[in-house]
């Protein structure tokens, strides 16, 4: 395995945002080939496939996943589909990547853990692709090093507009179902904070509180703006606001670390990270691109397939993260602070 290339299959495009850059990419690369599409709708398989030079294209997943004649499954439909899909394919022996959430349900995640334990393959969740990335390496090591000191708390901030379910289809589709996902607009993006904070702490969420509401779509059956304040085990709170709230085209980011000894700002506006700390011979804040790297999340998957180094995350990881957010929804229903449940 370690002088072929990766053959994947990409299985699903409801999450078009990351699957249709992640097929351009893959078919870029010279340590994976894009074996096939399935999509449930032909033409934006063929769509997809004709950008990417992929020949091959299904309407059923089953085909692909279930198919010796590929290593690795790209996992990107709805949510509620996903733990089939991941059921079918660690059977079959298929290294996953994951959508987030991993499931809908914890029970359902479970259920994908306990799959992908047995067969022993490789599954990298979709939600934890930032932490092989230069930023996300910078700020632990700046924690570790104690750089930043202790971290006091830190914040995040994004919102985006109504999601489309095909791009220039204003129609959410299956991202406004409540029967298909776990939440609306603050799950969407939230997980990925979730699991950033966790990887940067080395902790587990403690307790989470929060509220949601519908401000910009009213008639929407998931929330388009939530927000939560998150206790780590170490004490560290984090707040996440994640909304659909913003006009189309008017996406924005923003995230800030507080330490005891320094703080880190990252303006997705101007996109300039802004850092105060340790940082001989610079005192008081220093301005700076923020730290890119491209591609790498899939070449972090691609040497795990080939038996390469350790994993950046794990199904435990894509369970825990869902753990949380689970948490947030019960503590909305319930009116205060809930544990995420530990731990599947």
């Amino acid at each position: 395995m370690s002088n072929s290339k990766v053959r994947v299959g990409l299985v699903g495009l409801d999450h078009w945002y990351t699957a249709v850059p992640l097929a351009e990419e893959i078919a870029k690369r010279e340590d994976m080939t894009l074996c096939a599409i399935a999509d449930a709708d032909a033409r934006r398989a063929q769509e997809v496939a004709g950008r990417c030079g992929v020949d091959r294209v299904e309407t059923d997943w089953r085909s692909l996943a279930e198919d010796q004649g590929i290593d690795a499954v790209a996992s990107f439909v709805s949510v509620e589909q996903n733990p089939e899909v991941c059921l079918v394919a660690a059977a079959a022996g298929k290294h996953i990547l994951s959508i987030k959430p991993l499931a809908r349900t914890l029970e359902q995640g479970r259920e994908v853990v306990a799959a992908v334990r047995r067969s022993g393959v490789t599954f990298l969740p979709a939600e934890s692709r930032h932490r092989v990335s230069a930023q996300s390496r910078a700020l632990k090591r700046w924690l570790e090093e104690g750089t930043l000191g202790q971290l006091v708390h830190a914040s995040f901030s994004l919102w985006a507009g109504l999601p489309q379910r095909w791009p220039g289809d204003p129609d959410p589709g299956w991202f406004g179902d409540p029967s298909r996902t776990v939440g609306g607009a603050w799950v969407d993006h939230s997980i990925y904070h979730i699991d950033l904070m966790r990887f940067l702490l080395g902790e587990e969420v403690a307790s989470v509180n929060g509220q949601v509401a519908n401000l910009s779509h009213p008639g929407l059956p998931l929330e388009d703006w939530g927000v939560a304040t998150l206790m780590f085990g170490g004490g560290s709170r984090v707040t996440l606001e994640d909304t659909w709230t913003a006009p189309q085209g008017a996406f924005q980011q923003s995230a800030t670390f507080v330490g005891s000894e320094g703080a880190v700002h990252l303006d997705g506006i101007r996109r300039r990270m802004l850092v105060k700390g340790k940082f001989p011979p610079f005192s008081g804040w220093v301005e700076a691109d923020p730290l890119q790297a491209q591609g790498e999340a899939l070449a972090h998957w691609s040497s795990l397939i080939r038996g390469e180094g350790d994993p950046v995350a794990t199904v435990d990881d894509a369970w825990n993260n869902l753990a949380a957010c689970v948490a947030f929804y019960d503590a909305v229903s319930a009116g205060r602070a809930t544990t995420p449940e530990k731990g599947a």
